[in-house]
């Protein structure tokens, strides 16, 4: 059964930036708007720190010691892609802006950025990452029931996917009528999917890979 965003872990804020005193005002800020967080003054730390099993909302510093905002990025990006990402800088320009964006980034904002504005990004960040880890945690479900799937069953999938019926997937795959409905009955049960129908949306949804 599907989770629901009630189910959802409560989301972690992490204001990750090597400029301790600015960690400390954006906590003093977050702390006013009764959002609390996890200072981390470099990636590293926030590495550490991080549990890639729990929604998180980073307010990231773009240029970084070692590690940068932006790597930090492509590593979430590989083993954590639902975390929402804010990112600040004081030299950020419209090239950086978009490629951030692009990879996914909630919002950049350029310091000294308004209070406010970053009190709504965070608000917004707490939300979108309840959102998108509820998401990838239903892909990550669904692609470990696909994998059980035999590969006769996975190339039957795959047809269905396609829209077409039993007859034909029956000659395209060389089999009797009857064998493809025992292998629709054993991927539905495989999957613990309602029905087929319902199987099929999900895998689209979700974009999982079957063949």
């Amino acid at each position: 059964m599907p989770q629901n965003i009630d189910s959802v872990p409560a989301t972690r804020v992490y204001v990750v930036d090597d400029d301790s005193e600015l960690c400390e005002s954006v906590e003093w800020l977050l702390d006013s708007a009764a959002i609390a967080c996890t200072i981390c003054n470099s990636a590293d730390e926030f590495l550490e720190k991080f549990d890639p099993d729990s929604p998180a909302c980073l307010v990231l510093d773009v240029r970084m010691p070692r590690m940068s905002g932006t790597r930090l990025q492509e590593r979430l990006n590989e083993i954590a892609p639902h975390v929402a990402i804010i990112f600040v800088s004081a030299h950020g320009d419209i090239n950086m802006s978009v490629s951030t964006m692009k990879a996914g980034a909630q919002d950049f904002l350029e310091k000294p950025y308004d209070p406010q504005q970053l009190i709504d990004a965070v608000q917004l960040g707490v939300d979108n990452a309840a959102q998108r880890y509820l998401l990838h945690s239903q892909e990550r479900r669904l692609s470990e029931k696909i994998n059980l799937l035999t590969s006769r069953e996975r190339e039957v999938l795959v047809l269905v996917i396609e829209g077409l019926p039993s007859q034909t997937i029956a000659r395209r795959l060389g089999m009797s009528v009857k064998t493809v409905d025992v292998h629709r009955t054993r991927i539905k049960a495989k999957t613990d999917a309602d029905s087929i129908g319902t199987l099929v949306r999900d895998i689209l949804r979700y974009q999982v890979e079957v063949a």
